[in-house]
């Protein structure tokens, strides 16, 4: 029977995790609310192609935050990395009721994602710190059920908002400010966290970082790297090429240009199709996302991450496809239950992958780099996305993002059969 040490060391759910869940859960639902930023843009007198460079151009910002925020939580910590988040992103979504020029509306939105950047890159690395390092995987998909209930609220919260005439700037207004106070409330509660870590950290000394470093790479899904961490500080180059999570960064790429879609699209393809409330896409895509990471918390560890995430995207396919030619809001059930269910299972497996290459002390950077991916992605996507309904409609982009999902999928695995038909035969000669 386990000690009193060791059980207190296996505790995940304390008032830490319950702290920043509520955190995440506030910040989400910031975030989530901009999902009605293409209203305002419409509002303008604007198109979805002009909406897709606003948000391409946009996530430059974000994709340039990450190559730094991840080194910047290794070395002053996840809380003021996250205040300074929340902060920026109350200021540039305030704001952006008072411009009318794209061009300030494009600055606007690229500090609010530099902040989103920031502020979320410091939610994977606050899961993994506080989990043992067996749970990380379950840490970092149950603080993902904050993230999805605030993927619910939000859109919701919007909904409401322009639920009646949106031909007067009062209704923005109402929606800006709620987003946010939503962003302030989250760095509010975030500064009086006290934080206490379950894995080891820099002053864990150099023995202890090199045997956690091994033991990471041991139990990594992903061929194990020969190189051991240098024993000065690397730089940043170097720290990622001797822990380089291979396509894994392939899968969050493509994973973030599907979730363009609920994320911006969604609003535009109710629209185009004859009718406005998108609430109940989300109403049961969180839901079903939140269910099944609760029930399967434990799946990456029962049956391995990569089939985990494998599975996901096969989901997340099938829920693309089922957007396909939909006519009234009650068909946004079919994909919102399949596409919840994707992002379930591929999220958390596919941080922890990318993450748990690198060792304990320089886990945000592995985070970053892996949020940097799906920022790329989200670049590519905007855009791209935005071109394709402007030039041929929603089905060919649909299509489009289904069959990119399938071809990383298929490629994903075919890389992680090669590696482990690879490890076999190591062991037996």
């Amino acid at each position: 029977m386990p000690d009193s040490s060791a059980t207190n060391d296996d505790r995940l759910y304390t008032r830490q995790f319950a702290q920043v869940f509520l955190a995440v859960l506030l910040f989400m639902t910031a975030v989530a609310l901009q999902f009605h930023l293409g209203q305002y843009i419409e509002y303008l007198g604007h198109g979805v192609d002009v909406l897709g460079r606003i948000m391409s151009i946009g996530m430059v910002g974000t994709l340039l935050m990450r190559l730094r925020v991840g080194r910047w939580i290794d070395r002053v910590g996840c809380k003021p990395i996250w205040l300074a988040g929340a902060v920026v992103f109350a200021v540039a979504t305030g704001s952006m009721q008072f411009a009318t020029q794209l061009w300030i509306i494009t600055t606007l939105r690229a500090l609010s994602g530099m902040a989103t950047a920031a502020a979320l890159t410091t939610v994977a690395v606050f899961a993994a710190q506080i989990a043992p390092p067996r749970r990380r995987a379950e840490s970092i998909g149950s603080m993902g059920l904050a993230g999805l209930m605030g993927i619910a609220v939000g859109p919701t919260v919007g909904d409401l908002i322009f639920a009646g005439a949106a031909d007067s700037i009062t209704p923005f207004r109402i929606f800006f400010f709620a987003s946010a106070a939503c962003s302030l409330l989250s760095g509010v509660i975030v500064l009086m966290l006290t934080m206490r870590s379950n894995n080891q950290g820099a002053a864990g000394g150099m023995k202890s970082r090199l045997v956690g470093s091994l033991r990471d790479s041991a139990n990594s899904d992903e061929p194990a790297d020969p190189g051991l961490e240098l024993a000065k500080r690397p730089s940043q180059r170097t720290l990622v090429l001797l822990h380089w999570p291979g396509m894994v960064l392939l899968v969050g790429l493509v994973f973030a240009m599907a979730f363009c879609v609920p994320s911006m699209y969604l609003e535009r393809l109710a629209e185009a199709r004859g009718f406005h409330d998108i609430k109940l896409f989300y109403l049961v895509y969180s839901p079903t996302a939140i269910t099944l990471r609760i029930i399967f918390r434990r799946l990456p560890q029962q049956i391995g991450r990569s089939p985990t995430m494998v599975l996901g995207m096969i989901l997340m396919t099938a829920g693309l496809c089922c957007l396909l030619g939909i006519e009234s809001q009650w068909r946004l059930i079919p994909p919102g239950i399949l596409m919840g269910a994707g992002h379930c299972f591929i999220f958390p497996s596919m941080v922890d992958l990318a993450a748990g290459r690198f060792p304990a002390e320089h886990r945000g950077t592995g985070t970053s780099l892996i949020l940097g991916a799906g920022d790329v992605g989200m670049l590519i996507g905007f855009g791209t996305l935005g071109e394709l309904i402007d030039a041929f409609g929603f089905d060919t982009a649909l299509l489009t993002l289904a069959g990119l999902m399938l071809v990383s999928a298929g490629a994903f695995s075919l890389r992680r059969y090669r590696a482990n038909r690879s490890r076999v035969a190591g062991l037996l000669r």
